[in-house]
């Protein structure tokens, strides 16, 4: 098991994580979405003459440790958090959402005539950022699914305390809380050709909020960056002092982690 120890109590609800943290950022940006051909979906224009990419970080900060790490100890269950088996469960349904998703992808791509929307939508971000290299892509997505997609609760959008949307689901109600827009990231470095073992989606305590929070996590060049719904930003994980990370999502499977902060997460 390596150097972690047993995670004790950690309270934290992913349901409660962001709704609201994000629209200081996304200010007054329209929540009406059009047909999405091109560059014609809120944000697409403003990022496309944004070419030096001041949104990420320029300087990479040392991260070379891999967000690996694994546990049989379930947290303690009970009204405000959830056990490693839960969120086990929530990430492998999710997964076969998110496979199925990808299906309709490729049938959209390969026949535009059958494409819903949402897949549309899908392409057209995802098409537009493969334009981008190095970090700039990363910050060109993450923009992108930030201003695509605008901040609501789970309760207010489905009537459940947390519910995990699939990609298609959320660009298609373009509505939705932070593992969604995590979600969706997630799925676009997927079809970007992302390797797994340098993507995660990881679930994270927000010490200064006092709220749990998802991001998803990416590694260019052995240094781990954060995509965070909550800025335009790039975030250098090493950085991210207030977010201790408890899970670790990717194709493996769901990783408990029992570290203070994103940058001392090491391998088994």
């Amino acid at each position: 098991m390596s150097a972690f120890v047993r995670m004790g109590r950690i309270v934290f609800l992913v349901a409660v994580c962001c709704a609201a943290a994000f629209a200081n950022v996304r200010s007054s940006q329209s929540a009406s979405v059009p047909e999405p051909n091109g560059n014609d979906w809120p944000g697409a224009q403003q990022i496309s003459d944004n070419k030096s990419g001041d949104f990420s970080v320029p300087q990479l900060g040392t991260f070379a440790t891999d967000l690996l790490a694994r546990s049989k100890d379930a947290l303690p269950n009970n009204s405000s958090s959830m056990t490693a088996g839960e969120i086990s469960s929530k990430w492998t349904e999710l997964q076969s959402r998110i496979r199925a998703d990808e299906t309709v992808v490729a049938a959209c791509r390969s026949q535009q005539t059958a494409c819903s929307q949402a897949a549309r939508r899908f392409l057209s971000i995802v098409d537009l950022v493969r334009k981008q290299e190095g970090r700039v892509r990363l910050g060109w997505l993450n923009r992108a699914v930030n201003m695509v997609v605008r901040p609501v609760s789970d309760w207010a959008q489905y009537g459940l305390a947390d519910f995990w949307a699939s990609p298609l689901q959320t660009l298609g109600s373009e509505a939705g809380d932070c593992e969604d827009y995590a979600i969706v990231k997630y799925a676009a470095l997927r079809e970007l050709g992302v390797l797994s073992e340098d993507l995660r989606l990881v679930i994270v305590q927000d010490d200064k909020r006092e709220v749990g929070h998802a991001v998803v996590a990416v590694r260019y060049e052995q240094h781990w960056l954060i995509l965070d719904n909550r800025t335009m930003a790039i975030l250098n994980a090493e950085d991210v002092h207030h977010y201790r990370p408890l899970f670790a999502l990717d194709q493996q499977g769901t990783h408990t982690i029992a570290t203070a902060a994103l940058d001392q997460i090491t391998d088994r």
